[in-house]
């Protein structure tokens, strides 16, 4: 037998744990906590979905709100008060520069598979502005499949013949809003130094 080789195995021998490498119960060992690591974080972090979706659907109406503020403004500036009438029911959309990737555009009914989740879009039967959620588990009512929220342009004006119409020449006009039509609203999420709060106006 060499001296190189009779050293080699001599050293070999004499190698710490570490420098022999993983035994397969170590191996085993490492592979369940990286796993109940995953399995932990995994956990915590799915309800931010639901934030994100939030936060997203709420960007997007106040978006929405700021470009009818605008329009109100101008159609006032030009028309007059009384010329917000004609924009009652409009597709807010429409007074957007650059639509939202996820708007499908306008619609006859969001009552057909033509709308997916997590997708925008104008029903003209109506004149609501929909939004079909992703994630309704993480609203407080989430209710049955397929789940809405829905919007309307609204004129504000006081009905002074109580008929629940506007009525030019009798009724006073205020402004345009848009309403949400809907009830529900998002859980709150607690998470380390953030807290989920946004929810639909």
């Amino acid at each position: 037998m060499s001296v190189v080789r009779h050293w080699a195995e001599c050293h070999g021998r004499g190698q710490s744990p570490i420098q022999r490498g993983f035994t397969l119960l170590e191996l085993i060992i490492v592979i369940i906590l990286v796993v109940l690591l995953f399995l932990v974080a995994f956990d915590r972090l799915l309800p931010l979905r639901g934030q994100a979706e939030a936060a997203h659907v709420a960007s997007t109406v106040g978006t929405l709100r700021s470009a009818l503020g605008m329009t109100t403004a101008q159609r006032v500036l030009d028309n007059g008060i009384s010329g917000l009438s004609e924009l009652n029911g409009i597709n807010p959309m429409a007074l957007l520069a650059k639509t939202p990737d996820n708007y499908i555009g306008e619609i006859e009914s969001a009552d057909n598979e033509e709308v997916q989740r997590g997708q925008w879009y104008f029903e003209r039967a109506t004149d609501r502005l929909g939004y079909r959620v992703r994630y309704p588990q993480y609203l407080q009512q989430p209710g049955e499949e397929p789940v809405h929220l829905t919007w309307r342009v609204k004129l504000s004006f006081t009905d002074q013949d109580g008929n629940g119409e506007y009525d030019p020449g009798i009724d006073a006009v205020h402004g345009l809003d848009l309403r949400a039509l809907h009830d529900r609203t998002w859980q709150t999420i607690d998470m380390p130094e953030a807290t989920a709060t946004d929810s639909p106006p």
